[in-house]
């Protein structure tokens, strides 16, 4: 084995210790701000859950995604954690950290992106790093969720965004696609509908927003092309 080969892998491996014993952050200083939850279903089969949490510590916001199997699936063990760390300046979102883990039985995957650093916007991909360059004004994953309902809140219904998607740059695209009435945690809930498509990419969605009710997501579909991969319901509100 080379040394440059070597050091790549002893690398890696360092990084995995080091996620292993390490938190991702401390809530211990943090004030809750929301958290609800949702079922995730394939037709009428529970195969999911998921938390959405909204925390603040001083200036810094930390917006997390928790997600595992469910029902029949439960067994079958797939986690997912997605977290973003932003700040707002001036109203705008500014993200500082990104990261996506994601465990099964036989394998784990971790990626980062640092947004604010001195040595510039970068990825770490399993203990691989790619730098990022001409990325100003850009959003991660979870941050840029934020970023539109804030453009929601301010009468604003279609807008793009530039996205550092698991470090891959993307458009993100919301659109209107209608309006509905539907029965959720709420009761009858009036809702905006949004398309969001990822530019050059199959991933699209319809997000059901409640217009009511801070235009939380109470309903979520997920496509493949044409293709409905799985639907989202809002079935809890902790805060």
């Amino acid at each position: 084995m080379s040394y440059r080969a070597y050091f790549k892998k002893l690398t890696k491996f360092i990084i995995i210790i080091l996620w292993m014993i390490i938190p991702i952050y401390s809530y211990s200083e943090q004030v809750a701000i929301s958290q609800h939850l949702y079922k995730l279903y394939k037709g009428e089969i529970l195969f999911g859950k998921s938390s959405y949490s909204l925390y603040k510590r001083d200036n810094s916001f930390f917006f997390e995604i928790i997600s595992k199997t469910d029902g029949v699936f439960k067994l079958k063990k797939d986690k997912r954690v997605e977290l973003s760390n932003y700040m707002i300046n001036s109203g705008s979102i500014s993200p500082l950290k990104y990261e996506y883990i994601r465990e099964r039985k036989d394998k784990r995957d971790y990626i980062v992106t640092i947004f604010n650093s001195d040595s510039g916007v970068h990825t770490i991909d399993n203990g691989i790093k790619k730098e990022h360059h001409k990325v100003a004004d850009t959003l991660d994953r979870l941050s840029v969720q934020i970023a539109y309902q804030k453009d929601l809140k301010n009468g604003t219904f279609e807008s793009t965004y530039t996205v550092l998607d698991k470090g891959r740059l993307r458009k993100y695209i919301y659109t209107i696609h209608s309006d509905d009435v539907i029965d959720t945690v709420f009761g009858e809930t009036n809702t905006i509908v949004i398309k969001r498509v990822i530019e050059n990419n199959k991933r699209s969605s319809l997000t059901w927003y409640a217009v009511d009710h801070d235009f939380i997501p109470v309903k979520i579909e997920q496509y493949r092309k044409k293709s409905l991969k799985f639907t989202v319901y809002l079935d809890k509100i902790n805060k």
